[in-house]
């Protein structure tokens, strides 16, 4: 800013010129004489403002930190001279700046919230809420919004909205440049209403329209199914598969209920299946951990201060001694990369799918004192217990399997279950 004030600054006499010159050629006749603006004889610019109307005093308050001074500076510089004073806002124009501050951090994950946002962001976390059920991130450019995964049994589901689209359009507005924030304010909304998604698919060569009606979505998380009910050979050793689609403040709790209850049928192994799961809830995710280790490192962050805090998993958790396998692939996100790299450093599992998303930032989101709205802000970076850095990298499985997208097959499932009879075998063995 510093740079463009100096070269207007330098430049000044020429533009003036240039427009005085401008208004002599639009004239009419060569005998007809014209006034520039910036005549001598005129009041001065200053006076001019002045006599139009009183200017307020704008003393620059002594806390401003070096460097952000040219903020303040052009808020009194519009308090003083912007021809439509009157319809100034501070309020607009302090979210416009907090956005200007956080768009220039290049973070897709830093963004200021809402207060409508806010609130929304809040339900997510705490109870049933309405909107399409779909969770979505931003694409690795941070240009586009993503489908992570339709929420089972939704309305994005039932739309046919999958894991892997690419948003972009939401009702006719270009989603090019949004963060993740601003998606989910524009898709989310009362129930009943419709939203319109523009969506590109993998395979498809146009965009697609889906037309969704939003509903009241609930925030379950952790689903069952035992593979000797229909889906595997009753000759084969009973195994259950759960599977956890985010982790919200009732998942630890939902858990527990899914073990004890595969623990009642008799199930030998676990499959943990966490692919497409965006993540949630640090906490939540340390407590899922806990039930697989007992006790030890899940994670550590590090902040912005270069402080480390650990995070350890309590112990004495239900599921110790199950053989375990984790399925992941590239949309598992943010806490299930963490509990995925912890059940892998910690030696508890063995990892199966293809490589993850590498979101390993450490974000929270503020309130804003002055302001009903927040900003959900990145904090730190999240390691796994052997120290390796999940942002940008993911988790790297054991087991590396693709899954193709038209497969009619779950490939990366049948290896999970050779896993599965492998351990059997040695524990048999031995």
């Amino acid at each position: 800013m510093h740079f463009m004030l100096k070269s207007l600054k330098r430049w000044s006499p020429l533009i003036i010129g240039a427009f005085m010159l401008l208004t002599v050629a639009c004239g009419g006749g060569e005998d007809e004489a014209v006034t520039p603006f910036f005549e001598e004889d005129l009041p001065g610019r200053d006076r001019l403002i002045a006599t139009a109307s009183p200017l307020p005093v704008l003393d620059s308050p002594g806390d401003i930190p070096e460097g952000l001074e040219p903020v303040w500076e052009t808020f009194a510089m519009l308090a003083r001279e912007y021809v439509e004073r009157e319809s100034i806002d501070p309020e607009i124009l302090a979210r416009g700046a907090i956005r200007g501050l956080l768009d220039a951090l290049d973070d897709p994950y830093t963004s200021y919230v809402t207060p409508a946002g806010f609130e929304r962001q809040m339900e997510s976390f705490q109870g049933d809420f309405e909107g399409i059920g779909a969770q979505i991130d931003n694409t690795p450019d941070g240009q586009r919004i993503i489908v992570v995964a339709p929420i089972p049994d939704t309305p994005a589901e039932r739309a046919g909205i999958k894991s892997g689209d690419i948003i972009i359009a939401v009702d006719g507005d270009d989603t090019e440049g949004w963060s993740v924030i601003d998606a989910v304010n524009k898709i989310r909304g009362e129930g009943g209403t419709p939203v319109v998604l523009t969506i590109q698919r993998l395979g498809e060569l146009d965009p697609i329209e889906v037309t969704i009606i939003r509903g009241t979505i609930p925030t379950a998380s952790v689903f069952r199914r035992d593979l000797h009910d229909g889906d595997g050979n009753p000759e084969d050793p009973p195994y259950s598969i759960i599977r956890i689609t985010q982790f919200t403040e009732r998942t630890p709790e939902e858990l527990r209920a899914v073990i004890e209850d595969i623990k009642d049928v008799g199930s030998e192994g676990i499959i943990l299946d966490v692919r497409s799961n965006p993540g949630g809830l640090l906490e939540s995710t340390v407590d899922v951990a806990a039930e697989f280790l007992d006790g030890g490192m899940v994670t550590y962050e590090i902040n912005g201060r270069g402080v480390r805090r650990d995070w350890p998993a309590d112990p004495g958790g239900s599921a110790l001694d199950i053989p375990l396998v984790v399925l992941v692939d590239a949309f598992s996100a943010s806490g299930s990369e963490v509990l995925a790299a912890a059940l892998q450093d910690r030696g508890r599992a063995a990892i199966i799918g293809t490589q993850t998303f590498g979101k390993g930032s450490v974000n929270i989101l503020r309130d804003l004192e002055k302001d009903d709205g927040g900003v959900y802000l990145t904090i730190g970076r999240w390691y796994t217990p052997n120290g390796g850095l999940i942002e940008g990298e993911g988790v790297i499985p054991d087991v590396t399997v693709e899954l193709p997208f038209d497969a009619e097959v779950d490939l990366q499932l049948e290896a999970a279950i050779e896993q599965l009879n492998f351990q059997l075998s040695i524990v048999q063995v031995g």
